[in-house]
């Protein structure tokens, strides 16, 4: 029997597990706006990518109590308009998956609940609980506070439970609570989603139509959301749980990481980010797999549903492909569209310069670094082979990765 963690897209909140005991560090000061009895509320926010700041996503919400509240999402990616009135449901939705980062973001601002319930022991937790956030917004990352740093929009606080690794910060009072009004969601270092509450007012006016519901959306037309343990989603797969790990050039070549899977009601894996990013350099190449797998649909009080889990893995980057790098003359067979260098004048003729490359079983370069020869040399060597394409190499029919040495010669 599978037990599932519904942590709704479309409804508020209806049940959250505890994945593991939370401890101080898992107590925030950000509050419940949504909880019964609390202060009906207009807000207004906004969420931009760190990467793309013209990708932007707009949401409004007007919430009256738990059973009676509208919120609307627009964005490019993904829009929605939801209404909830007593047992009465409309979702109106652009696409059929709900971006986790869009989902974690919106419902933070309002709920922290579902963030604070994914902490695990061990996970990073800096509050104001746990004495390694204060109200200057001094920030520490070790329990000896020897490394710390300072916010200047005063008390931050962060949880890092998988998928829900969120920081709170830039404080304000909202009747009688202070409520974050920016929030970042940490996908992995280098990229991260920011909401932030532009207008957060007590809801004084309220327009009963804007809460009228005239024909309820199914619920197998809603949009809900489970986290299944790994186990339970593995034994869904239509295809063996399998990452050919490309072979990398250096520095660590086996251990153990992690990625979070959200995978949407048809089974298809839509996103997946790094939780531990052992081997950097292999990671698109693990993510752009598992972006392909299927599972059969997670099912859930008998509808289809997102899922999401931690997926762990020991990895080796030396279990595919030749046990060696290939040789100049071998990788060229599985090159396409060569260029040969433009060496500087001053190059002397016979001099050669190689670069060694790692291709993964995409048949895409993941890294290339310098091997010999004169460094005068280097520049115009890169920038050739930047625009060749490989070909994975063959064995018994299955495409897999290697590493080779590509050598230039100057005419």
């Amino acid at each position: 029997m599978h037990r599932f963690c519904v942590i709704g897209l479309g409804l508020l909140w209806v049940s959250v597990r505890v994945v593991g005991q939370a401890d101080a560090g898992s107590k925030i000061v950000q509050p419940v706006l949504t909880a019964e009895g609390g202060t009906p509320f207009y807000l207004q926010a906004v969420i931009t990518e760190r990467g793309d700041p013209n990708e932007r996503v707009d949401i409004e919400m007007s919430w009256i109590a738990p059973n009676r509240w509208k919120r609307t999402i627009r964005s490019q990616e993904f829009s929605q308009t939801l209404i909830v009135n007593g047992e009465k449901v409309f979702e109106q939705d652009s696409d059929d998956y709900f971006p986790l980062g869009i989902h974690v973001l919106a419902g933070a601002m309002v709920d922290p609940r579902p963030v604070l319930a994914a902490v695990r022991p061990g996970d990073p937790a800096r509050t104001k609980a746990n004495g390694r956030s204060d109200e200057s917004g001094r920030v520490c990352f070790s329990a000896n506070g020897k490394m710390c740093l300072v916010n200047r929009n005063g008390l931050t606080e962060f949880v890092g439970g998988p998928g829900r690794s969120v920081e709170f910060a830039d404080y304000q009072k909202f009747k009688r609570k202070r409520v974050a009004r920016t929030l970042t969601y940490h996908i992995d270092p280098g990229d991260s989603l920011q909401a932030r509450v532009m207008t957060l007012g007590e809801l004084d006016s309220r327009n009963e139509g804007e809460f009228a519901v005239p024909n309820p959306t199914p619920k197998d037309k809603q949009i809900q959301s489970v986290v299944v343990s790994e186990p339970e989603l593995r034994e869904m797969a239509l295809q063996p749980i399998e990452i050919v790990w490309p072979q990398v050039l250096d520095g660590n070549t086996s251990g153990t990481t992690s990625y979070y899977l959200s995978v949407d009601r048809t089974g298809r894996v839509r996103e997946a980010f790094p939780l531990s990013v052992a081997v950097e350099r292999a990671d698109d190449s693990a993510r752009r797999q598992m972006l392909r797998w299927r599972f059969k649909p997670v099912v859930s009080d008998g509808v289809a549903v997102q899922a999401e889990s931690v997926f762990n893995f020991h990895f080796d980057t030396r279990a595919f492909g030749p046990s060696v790098p290939l040789e100049n003359d071998e990788v060229r067979k599985l090159a396409s569209n060569m260029t040969e260098p433009v060496f500087p004048p001053a190059a002397v003729s016979g001099t050669s310069y190689s670069l060694w490359v790692a291709v993964d079983s995409d048949g895409q370069v993941i890294e290339t670094i310098a091997g010999d020869g004169p460094r005068e040399l280097s520049d115009a060597c890169h920038k050739a082979i930047a625009g060749w394409r490989f070909s994975p190499i063959m064995d018994e029919g299955k495409p897999r990765p290697y590493r080779a040495r590509v050598t230039f010669k100057v005419p």
